[in-house]
């Protein structure tokens, strides 16, 4: 289960990431109530079609932290090592291209479509606010994301809770801070 709602957690900040990386400095709202993750992406992908949107091409650097995490069940032993984990950050890479930047695509937001559906989304005038159901086999997730954004910067705090078999439950809270940090390498994590 953990390991679930781990990979479920990087997908939605790879999605938020994506949509703050290509909103750039969004002058119109982009919403959504009750759609799938590609939809979501349209409309976002649409406000950067309109001219609305100013994009940033090239090599961000996400440092993701975990904050907090609980977990029903945990070993005592477990716990102490997920204690010591946390607080540490992870930095991740991604390259913006020029490409992607003049005509962005939701490839990114896709992969959860089967199973994910946004309660709500709202990015704009620097800030976002979303909320993300999966059902997945171990149970539902729910996943938000609250934070601010410029065109070359954001910092986001997501937080996600899991229902896995038996009715246990899983509480974790990552930071996001993001940047333009330069031209792409071609070495890029993702």
């Amino acid at each position: 289960m953990r390991q679930s709602i781990i990979q479920s957690a990087m997908l939605y900040a790879a999605t938020g990431v994506c949509a703050l990386a290509l909103a750039g400095c969004n002058k119109n709202s982009v919403e959504a109530t009750n759609e799938k993750p590609s939809a979501v992406a349209s409309k976002v992908a649409e406000a950067a079609g309109s001219g609305s949107v100013q994009f940033t091409p090239g090599r961000w650097e996400t440092e993701v932290k975990v904050v907090k995490m609980d977990m029903d069940g945990v070993p005592p032993e477990a716990k102490r090592m997920m204690e010591q984990m946390m607080g540490k950050g992870r930095t991740v890479s991604s390259c913006l291209t020029k490409e992607e930047a003049e005509k962005p695509n939701g490839k990114f937001f896709g992969q959860a479509d089967k199973n994910c559906t946004y309660d709500h989304f709202t990015m704009g005038n620097g800030s976002i606010d979303s909320k993300l159901t999966c059902k997945t086999p171990q149970g539902s997730q729910v996943m938000t994301m609250n934070g601010s954004f410029t065109g070359t910067t954001y910092n986001t705090t997501m937080h996600m809770q899991g229902q896995g078999p038996m009715g246990k439950v899983m509480n974790m809270t990552m930071e996001l801070a993001a940047r333009r940090v330069g031209d792409c390498t071609g070495k890029e994590d993702g």
